[in-house]
Parts: structure tokens; sequence; C-alpha cells
């Protein structure tokens, strides 16, 4: 037995309108939430901040507690710095100079995420001066854009687990 539907082309728009605002809206009641809030980006930027804040008081510890376990530097020019001791070892070489830093300035342009995971871009300037084995002083300025990765652990607390950045032109 056949069944022969009728109906003009302007029913046949609204029910496939229909249709397709009923699927839409039952995909949006039903997607999983991303889990990352406004709560989240104040998070991710106060991250930031206690790793810029870590360098101006030239504070190795500090840093390093910005820092996720595992976590991997990638400075432009550089090999990957993986763990804690080849971050110290680049940062605060046993035979390296004494730096300090003066200023920093960081810019955020954006922060976003999804879950335990959020990307934090932004710029920086940075002026720091280091004395050498003979008291030697000299000044230096960078100028680079950046890119972290922050992980949210078990515990709720964010951290750096991966940040590349590179000298940008003045």
């Amino acid at each position: 037995m056949a069944v022969t539907i009728f109906c003009n082309i302007e029913t046949s728009k609204l029910a496939v309108g229909s249709l397709l605002t009923a699927a839409l809206l039952a995909f949006v009641a039903c997607a999983p939430s991303d889990g990352f809030t406004d709560e989240d980006k104040l998070a991710v930027r106060a991250l930031e901040e206690a790793y810029r804040t870590g360098w101006l008081a030239n504070d190795s510890a500090a840093v390093m507690a910005t820092l996720a376990p595992g976590v991997v530097l990638m400075p432009a020019g550089v090999p990957p710095l993986i763990g804690d001791s080849a971050i110290r070892d680049y940062w605060w070489p046993s035979d390296g100079p004494q730096t300090t830093v003066h200023s920093y300035e960081i810019t955020v342009e954006e922060v976003e995420g999804n879950g335990d995971l959020a990307y934090l871009r932004g710029r920086g300037s940075l002026f720091f001066t280091y004395r050498d084995a003979a008291g030697d002083e000299t000044q230096l300025t960078s100028e680079a854009v950046h890119l972290s990765v922050a992980h949210r652990s078990e515990g709720g607390t964010w951290r750096i687990a991966r940040r590349a950045w590179s000298r940008v032109p003045k």
C-alpha cells in the first residue's frame, strides 16, 4: 500500500526549518559543557601575573611554582627545555652571571580554553641586567610575543604546561 502526502512548498520549508531548529536545540542541550568559565579565564590571567611578578621579584621559586610538572618551554632558536632541571639550568645556571629583572610588562591579548586546558597569547617587554664574574654589568631589553598552554590540576590549580616565545623587532 502506498501513501501519498501532498503539501505545498511553504509547508515543506516550514517543516524543514522546524526540524533543523529542533535538531539544533537538541544538540545545544545535549552537548557537554566545555567547562571553561569566566572565572577560569581570570585564573589563567592570574597565573600569567604570578609568572610576571615572580620574575620581577627575581624569585626563581615563585617562577617555578607557576609551571606544571613536566613543563616544556620553547624559546625561539633553542631546543625545547623539558622539565624543571633543564629549565633551571637555562634560566639560572649555577655558573652563570647574576641576572636582575628590573621591569617586565605583559599584555594579555587572548585567553580561551576548554575543560582543563587553556591557552594565553600575549606580548611582553623585559628589561634586565646581568653582572659577570669580573663585575661588569650588561643591560638588555627584549620585546617578545608568547603563547602559553595552561593545565588545571585535579586540585583545580592552573599551571603553565607549555610556553613558547619569540623576540620581535622594536
